[in-house]
């Protein structure tokens, strides 16, 4: 996690900085400062998680702080020396609160509790369909698989299982391991976007072949390439140097 500290008492911010260390090793001080105005400008750049705000402090003080700040506020615990903050500091949305001096043990329940939290709120944010969608990337489901528009709806793809795919007019065809095929309601032009990324190569004007299933290059009857379920594809005179480049790059490894 990554942590901020904003105190005008330097011997208060040192100070909490080496209690942090000790009850949160695992935690990244990105800032800690005794001017605010410095902290408007520093923080809105920084990924902060958590942030320890004085609410005495000169010009400026953390209510005002954090007025300034929004709307990209970071979840605050507050530090002061006077309990009679506590319920404005709460009207702040602030996580907590921690009255100076700053006791340890009551600094480390404080943060377990932000940790704890923050699970839950990680666990809910992945149980929303922004959230699984966004758990699905980071788990590179999406690497692996495309979505693509049939008659009846959308159905998931394997990129690995697509041999090669055919222009059918305004429809493609998907050619699949096992003899499977898909008729989808897109150009070949626009299915050649969706699978650029995944090393497709238009080896002619009406097929879009995975080099992974291609088993042999035919230099006879004009150039043609054999897939894996042996389908004989004819190359187009632009795109013979790509192919012969393909399997003499897969020779020399």
């Amino acid at each position: 996690m990554n942590i901020a500290l904003l105190d005008d008492e330097k011997h208060c911010l040192e100070s909490l900085a080496l209690d942090l260390k000790q009850v949160a090793p695992e935690a990244e001080i990105v800032f800690k400062s005794t001017k605010p105005e410095k902290a408007l400008e520093k923080i809105p750049d920084l990924e902060v998680d958590l942030l320890f705000l004085d609410v005495q402090m000169p010009k400026l003080n953390g209510f005002e702080f954090l007025e300034q700040l929004a709307p990209n506020v970071p979840d605050v615990i507050f530090t002061t020396a006077y309990s009679r903050y506590a319920i404005q500091a709460f009207r702040y949305h602030a996580f907590n609160y921690l009255l100076k001096p700053i006791d340890e043990k009551e600094l480390a329940t404080v943060v377990d509790h932000w940790r704890q939290k923050r699970e839950r709120d990680r666990l809910f944010q992945e149980n929303t369909i922004e959230g699984l969608l966004e758990k699905m990337k980071r788990d590179g489901i999406f690497q692996s698989k495309i979505a693509v528009p049939v008659f009846d709806g959308y159905e998931f793809i394997e990129v690995k299982d697509i041999l090669f795919c055919r222009s059918e007019s305004n429809y493609t065809t998907f050619f699949l391991e096992n003899d499977g095929q898909i008729l989808i309601c897109k150009t070949l032009k626009e299915v050649e976007s969706i699978l650029n990324k995944h090393h497709f190569i238009r080896i002619h004007q009406s097929y879009l072949v995975n080099p992974h299933h291609m088993t042999k290059f035919q230099r006879s009857d004009g150039g043609y390439v054999i897939m894996k379920n042996g389908e004989k594809i004819k190359v187009s005179s632009q795109k013979k140097d790509l192919v012969t480049g393909f399997f003499e790059t897969v020779k020399k490894n």
